[in-house]
């Protein structure tokens, strides 16, 4: 029974390969008439000269491994066609639909192989095959998947960092000066995030003193509030003190709810521009004082 299935697999894959061209291309004309909405995709892609140069990906697949499973071939293959089309954003939903819709067809080759061969297969021989070829065919969907995914979540992690490192934007004006400008609404989480940024920062920079403007924030609540001063805490025990600039009306009411004293916490300015005033003419003195 085994030598027989071998041979079976063996004739397939043969047939497959004299037919290979012939199935891409009907497969092809099933996605024009059938899936308009993908074949912009494809034909944009430049998918439809790669299928046509390359032949199905599956017929390929499982003509490499019909006869012997090849774990490596096929999860290479995968990775080769998924990098392929992150490059251009292919959606997963619709390679699902694609890997789907070809199925249908590798099973039409089969039968036409079965067919014109006039091979009299049992019940169990056609199990056996059914289930070699789509364990085949899942196998290269799975490890396609899988490589799309860590693919996005690593480029979602990348974008994270970047996106991280804008939010928090600490700008070195001199060797011991920077300024930290907030912009837009600042949630608990982000707050979260921007005192961690900036305390890694003004380590790594030997800051000592540190312009936080919130001229650009329109509003905050007394969560965020305490999140702020949680970063003028912070850097003050990294001997870096803070001057806040910007406090709106709203600001200040929050900071007064809270029982803040800003002559002990922090220096306040009304904005950016009063606070470098008062820097350059510190700076002024002490080179007058040298």
């Amino acid at each position: 029974m085994m030598e027989q299935t071998f041979h079976l697999a063996a004739e397939l894959e043969n047939f497959l390969k004299r037919n290979m061209n012939f199935y891409t291309e009907e497969w092809v004309e099933f996605l024009k008439k059938n899936k308009s909405h993908m074949i912009s995709y494809l034909i944009e892609n430049g998918d439809i000269d790669y299928l046509k140069e390359n032949c199905h990906p599956f017929i390929q697949i499982v003509v490499e491994n019909i006869s012997s499973l090849k774990v490596d071939v096929i999860m290479d293959a995968a990775r080769e066609y998924c990098v392929k089309n992150v490059k251009t954003d292919f959606p997963i939903h619709l390679m699902w639909e694609l890997f789907q819709s070809s199925r249908g067809f590798i099973w039409n080759a089969i039968k036409a192989f079965h067919n014109e061969t006039g091979s009299t297969l049992s019940l169990e021989e056609l199990f056996t095959l059914e289930r070699n070829v789509n364990d085949i065919i899942d196998f290269y969907i799975d490890s396609y998947t899988a490589y799309y995914t860590n693919h996005k979540d690593e480029l979602l992690k990348r974008h994270r960092k970047t996106v991280d490192e804008l939010l928090v934007p600490i700008i070195p004006i001199t060797q011991s000066v920077c300024i930290l400008p907030l912009v837009g609404t600042i949630d608990t989480s982000r707050a979260k995030k921007i005192r961690e940024k900036t305390l890694q920062r003004i380590m790594e920079l030997h800051a000592q003193q540190l312009i936080i403007d919130v001229s650009g924030v329109p509003f905050v609540d007394t969560a965020v509030v305490n999140h702020l001063f949680k970063i003028v805490k912070g850097i003050k025990l990294l001997g870096c003190s803070a001057i806040l600039t910007g406090i709106s009306p709203d600001i200040a009411n929050t900071m007064i709810e809270l029982g803040i004293d800003v002559d002990n916490e922090l220096i306040a300015r009304a904005d950016l521009q009063q606070a470098l005033q008062d820097l350059q003419s510190f700076f002024k003195t002490v080179e007058n004082v040298g």
